[in-house]
């Protein structure tokens, strides 16, 4: 099965990083202004993406792994894009002097397809927003920017 995965570095500390991914407000500023998150493993998170169009689209996950402040995963219950369904979703983080290295997933796509090209491509840039969230304090989430828009 194909998985995607990314490395970025952030010049912040990685409890910082580990928050930004972990929380709800975290997430507000990097991927989507419209997120709920559970902080504990067993919780679920939403996060809902109204810039597409009219009709809202979701994503909702389950925490299945919290160790702070080094790692986090994710299982997609169910999404707008039904090939996330049963995805599972890791932020790996470590500290490499004043930087945090994090190493991003998203494993388990039934194949490589457009739709896994443009999450590629998505992931890609919101894992940007958030380097600039925080090394700048602005991140470029959604609806702010509209993601979908650009790659149209």
């Amino acid at each position: 099965m194909p998985d995607i995965l990314h490395l970025i570095k952030i010049r912040a500390p990685i409890e910082r990083v580990f928050q930004a991914i972990t929380t709800a407000d975290g997430i507000r500023n990097w991927w989507t202004r419209e997120a709920d998150l559970d902080e504990h493993v067993g919780g679920t998170g939403e996060f809902r993406f109204s810039a597409y169009g009219a009709n809202q689209h979701a994503t909702k996950v389950s925490i299945d792994e919290l160790n702070p402040p080094t790692r986090v995963v994710w299982k997609t219950i169910s999404s707008f894009r039904p090939e996330w369904s049963g995805t599972a979703i890791s932020f790996d983080l470590r500290e490499e002097g004043s930087t945090t290295v994090l190493l991003f997933a998203h494993r388990d796509f039934a194949q490589a397809d457009e739709i896994y090209a443009l999450t590629n491509t998505g992931w890609a840039y919101y894992l940007v927003s958030l380097r600039q969230y925080l090394e700048t304090g602005n991140g470029a989430p959604s609806p702010d920017i509209d993601f979908a828009r650009m790659i149209r």
